[in-house]
């Protein structure tokens, strides 16, 4: 129970850390893009600036034939108002023909950059950066100037960072699930020390009790079935409550000692190769006469072939035993109906009745301990909430699954698959 809950706190710890740490990769490389496409754009309109002046004074662009070649910088230069081309240095780069394609894409007004991506024939990513200017002589406009700018390397460097960034991140969530795992343990510790108090003090409880309420219980028939005192009516009556009650007591210290011994790791199984058959045979018909005194009818379906299993006789007896006789506590009229069949490598188990049903958001919690849907029935019948928890404890003992169907006033069917060993 301890090592779930635990589990469970490193997960929401881990994933609180996780969510804090892609948070701030992601503000970090959206500052940084973002910071280094401002810088970028504010470098383009110096550039633009520039070499619109050295036009001017030398009548040449100042671009390297290189960096034509490679498409580091490119210019391409129109005359003012119309699409005549003065200048084109954009045609002679590796993604000429693309960037032309893009026309469209490019700054529609002066003093405006934007950035387009494209891919080469080889499947290469380029970005450039495109700027848009007048070159103007004195008053006069002389030429529209565009200027390209390849930010291909600062992506690919960009990319780079990402990747250890994201690998830094996930070397410090797993650093953080340790953490988590650790600070979970901590955190626990004080309620895994109240629980070991209480489980031992419910266990000590449990057997102090048994002795006095065994001689309570012997003295209570004792007196019940003296012939020779003239007891009362009222005497009678009280001596048979006692009895009774006393019984019920009985049952209550037994469950809690199961648990308890459960809960201590004490409560190992001891496991035999346990032919279903003749335990269902003999369950049931200890079980019967209790369906009779009710006015219910006990159906039994019992595979024909052998059902051998694994585990502990007198827990299987158990469980099978809860289940019948919450079908019969809780079943006014009617049939209940017990199946023990074979599916595939499995055997199921299906208790099936007709009583009051459960609602469905009881249904959940059936299984916890001290759970009763209907309190003043339960304890009308003598139940503690303490039988479904052991059902289920068994069927995990064995490895097998529990289920429930039920609808209010509709009737249950308690469903158990427990893996099956031999087969004949």
């Amino acid at each position: 129970m301890f090592d779930k809950l635990r589990l469970k706190l490193t997960i929401i710890y881990t994933g609180i850390f996780s969510l804090l740490v892609v948070m701030i990769v992601t503000g970090c490389i959206i500052l940084l893009g973002h910071s280094m496409l401002t810088h970028e754009k504010q470098e383009m309109r110096e550039l633009i600036i520039h070499e619109g002046e050295e036009f001017v004074a030398s009548g040449e662009l100042p671009v390297s034939k290189h960096s034509i070649e490679v498409g580091r910088e490119l210019a391409y230069m129109l005359q003012p108002g119309s699409d005549v081309l003065l200048h084109d240095q954009v045609s002679g780069s590796p993604v000429g023909q693309q960037l032309l394609a893009l026309r469209s894409e490019w700054p529609q007004h002066d003093r405006k950059v934007k950035w387009v991506t494209l891919r080469d024939a080889n499947d290469r990513l380029w970005i450039y950066l495109i700027g848009r200017d007048q070159i103007l002589d004195g008053n006069a406009s002389v030429a529209t100037l565009y200027m390209f700018k390849d930010l291909s390397d600062y992506y690919y460097e960009e990319k780079g960072e990402i990747l250890w960034l994201v690998l830094m991140s996930l070397f410090f969530i797993c650093c953080g699930a340790g953490v988590g795992y650790y600070l979970a343990g901590r955190s626990i510790k004080p309620i895994r020390e109240m629980f070991k108090r209480q489980r031992e003090f419910v266990a000590d409880a449990s057997h102090e009790l048994r002795t006095p309420l065994t001689v309570m219980g012997i003295a209570a028939e004792g007196m019940e079935g003296d012939t020779d005192s003239n007891f009362s009516e009222f005497t009678v009556d009280t001596l048979k409550t006692m009895r009774i009650e006393i019984k019920r007591m009985n049952n209550l210290v037994a469950a809690l000692l199961s648990l308890a011994r459960n809960d201590a790791g004490a409560g190992d199984l001891k496991l035999e190769q346990v032919n279903f058959n003749v335990l269902f045979e003999q369950t049931l018909g200890t079980l019967s006469m209790l369906a009779e005194q009710k006015g219910l009818k006990l159906e039994q379906r019992l595979a024909q072939e052998r059902l051998i299993i694994w585990g502990d006789r007198m827990r299987l007896e158990q469980l099978l035993t809860i289940l019948v006789d919450n079908a019969i506590k809780y079943s006014a009229r009617g049939t209940v109906t017990v199946s023990a069949l074979r599916q595939n490598r499995q055997l199921v188990i299906k208790v099936e009745d007709e009583g009051i049903g459960i609602d469905t958001q009881d249904i959940e919690r059936i299984f916890e301990r001290f759970y009763r849907v209907d309190k003043a029935r339960t304890r009308a019948e003598g139940g503690f909430g303490l039988g479904l928890p052991i059902a289920k404890l068994i069927v995990e003992q064995h490895h097998g699954t529990i289920e429930v169907e039920s609808k209010k006033n509709g009737g249950s069917s308690f469903i158990v698959k427990l893996p099956l060993t031999v087969q004949y």
